[in-house]
């Protein structure tokens, strides 16, 4: 069961990062655009960012039944690769958070330093991800 769930857990988190990969690119993209393509494209971040709330929390989720399971099983998840893993999970879920309130705020306000803030925000939530995907592996010995 710790396999699967580990797997599940990992995937989430490669979802995470293809996902913020994508609405990183999309923001580059509609920089240039005008018209119906700006719009398109500002549905297709909504669209991305929506699912990404869904797919943090599944992360979350999946990250404290795989604690769950590994103490079950008498192992431990004191090691310093889980509380890396675990404060950049955090991170990644501060940067979401951070980037939807901006998004938010910049739909209302179209501005050049918001739209700057919520590419820095996506690219955090990037970064976070894969760091977390390679400290996830190395903190449950798959």
């Amino acid at each position: 069961m710790k396999q699967i769930v580990l797997i599940v857990h990992l995937i989430l988190i490669a979802m995470g990062t293809g996902m913020s990969f994508s609405n990183l690119v999309n923001m580059r993209l509609s920089r240039s655009q005008t018209g119906d393509i700006a719009k398109g494209l500002q549905l297709q971040r909504r669209a991305i960012a929506r699912a990404g709330d869904v797919v943090i929390a599944c992360i979350w989720i999946s990250g404290i039944a795989l604690v769950f399971l590994v103490s079950a099983q008498g192992g431990s998840v004191s090691s310093p690769a889980f509380h890396a893993k675990l404060a950049f999970v955090v991170l990644l879920t501060a940067c979401h958070g951070l980037a939807r309130m901006t998004a938010g705020q910049l739909a209302r306000k179209p501005d050049a330093a918001l739209r700057s803030r919520l590419e820095w925000l996506i690219g955090g939530v990037w970064v976070s991800a894969m760091i977390a995907i390679g400290l996830a592996v190395v903190a449950f010995g798959y």
